[in-house]
């Protein structure tokens, strides 16, 4: 692979329009190029990066999804607010090899606007089984029933965004350049292959880290310039720690959610699913990295280590971006974004103080080896995690712990939360998230994270799981059944 090629946007599905709308994904298997090399890899459309949908609040979107895999396969539309039932965000959908799956996404109409994703989310593990009591439909007798894990792994993602993130900020900002990036990696095997056909892969392993499918691709930017950069962690299991040399990134979203708060980083710490949207500002002329440090998800000897490595080139160039010191008297490369005064239009409100009508334990736990568990059991479709279900209209307080010595990214379907504590230090009332990172156990002690759900509009299973895709295939995943006020369930 050749790096320094300039950074490519993510194909576009379609143009924002407020028009009902029909598109297609067909996934194929087919050689994709990154940076010079070619890689077999499973695709969306043909892309290793998979098209990026647009869409707006209240429109109602026809996605005919046209499989040529030799797996089932289906999609999860992670973040957003649509119905766990029939044709919309149901995982329990599943499109054979040969056949076309049509949903029927109903956008609605107080939906944040923001960054959000897609990606398979079929329920097996590996050939021709499901997950642990998980019961498949029939298929072709020559079919794979490759899991999650393998599908994303393989290349199968790619972004949603919805409106336009930028009219919520201050006049000055609306017409600024926006970039989506899509943090991504490959585990390339000797035949020039990230297709794993026995579901098996390992974060730990060394891996190629891409941006947009690009290694170490460069964007040119203008002195002074600010701009919004959309980030999402769009692959199977590893987290990035991200940080610009020289420069900051002020949060504007978080997870698709519009900030109460926008905030100053120096480091964005993105879980698998993770997103943000955050906006960074060039100083004067010179060249800098965005790159993800050096990061351990767990105790030695236990959790995943990932190594300091460079994922972008940023190249700042001189221009009319700016004329204030950041452009000229400030150092080279990228400089401190700007303060942004909150809260922003769409963002939620606080939850600390709403009434609890329930409070529930979620134990993340395992064996040391591949049996991944929630409460101590492995995931059953016919069994939710909990007896008593929730009800519309209610808020929830849930308290996650892990006792395994790894990280545990914790992901709801449907809607997202709001996180208290961590490991009992409280949190500002700050941007909501879809998902969490519980920390592992330390000397002896469970990680814990403690988080408050409102349930809103869609009665059904609402899921959760860990995003470590391979601990979802085997296990980690639950649901709570979700009813209406009154009803007995």
């Amino acid at each position: 692979m050749v790096p320094g090629a300039a950074l490519v946007e993510p194909p576009e599905l379609n143009k924002a329009t407020p028009e009902d709308l029909t598109v297609e994904l067909t996934t194929v298997e087919k050689e994709a190029m990154i940076s010079g090399k070619k890689v077999l890899a499973e695709t969306y459309n043909g892309s290793l990066v998979g098209p990026t949908l647009h869409v707006v609040p209240g429109q109602r979107v026809t996605l005919k999804l046209t499989n040529k895999l030799g797996t089932s396969t289906n999609l999860h539309f992670h973040g957003m607010h649509l119905s766990p039932k029939g044709s919309a965000d149901n995982i329990m959908l599943s499109a054979k090899p040969g056949r076309t799956l049509t949903y029927h996404l109903d956008i609605p109409a107080n939906q944040a606007p923001g960054t959000y994703w897609y990606h398979d989310h079929e329920m097996c593990t590996r050939d021709g089984e499901s997950m642990p009591g998980m019961e498949m439909s029939s298929a072709p007798a020559n079919a794979r029933c490759n899991g999650t894990e393998s599908q994303i792994g393989a290349g199968l993602s790619g972004t949603i965004i919805v409106g336009d993130s930028r009219e919520s900020l201050p006049p000055a900002y609306r017409q600024i350049t926006a970039h989506t990036l899509a943090l991504k990696d490959a585990q390339i095997s000797g035949t020039s292959s990230i297709v794993y056909p026995d579901g098996v892969l390992e974060p730990a392993s060394p891996t190629v880290r891409l941006v947009n499918g690009q290694y170490r691709p460069t964007l040119n930017v203008k002195a002074g310039e600010t701009q919004l950069w959309r980030i999402a962690n769009e692959g199977y299991a590893i987290v990035y720690d991200l940080q610009l040399g020289g420069g900051t990134f002020t949060v504007v979203g978080q997870d698709g959610t519009p900030s109460v708060a926008p905030t100053r980083v120096k480091h964005l710490l993105v879980p698998p699913g993770g997103r943000f949207d955050v906006l960074v500002t060039a100083g004067a002329p010179g060249s800098t990295w965005l790159r993800t440090l050096h990061h351990e998800a767990g105790s030695p000897g236990d959790g995943d280590v990932y190594p300091d490595t460079p994922l972008m080139k940023v190249n700042v160039q001189q221009g009319s971006g700016s004329t204030g010191p950041a452009a000229t008297g400030g150092p080279s490369g990228m400089a401190t974004s700007p303060q942004i005064a909150g809260p922003l239009p769409g963002s939620e409100p606080d939850l600390s103080g709403e009434p609890i009508a329930q409070s529930r334990s979620v134990a993340l736990s395992d064996d040391g080896g591949n049996n991944f568990w929630i409460n101590g059991k492995l995931f059953d479709m016919k069994m939710p995690t909990f007896k008593k279900p929730a009800t519309l209209g209610t808020v929830e307080e849930w308290t996650l712990t892990n006792t395994s010595g790894h990280d545990h990214p914790f992901h709801l379907h449907i809607a997202p939360f709001q996180v208290l504590s961590v490991n009992g230090v409280a949190q500002p009332p700050a941007d909501y998230m879809d998902t969490v990172s519980v920390p592992h156990k330390v000397n002896g002690k469970a990680g814990k994270v403690v988080i408050r759900i409102r349930f809103t509009d869609f009665t059904g299973i609402w899921m959760f799981h860990c995003h470590i895709t391979g601990h979802e295939d085997n296990g980690m995943m639950g649901y709570v059944n979700v009813i209406a006020a009154g009803s007995t369930g």
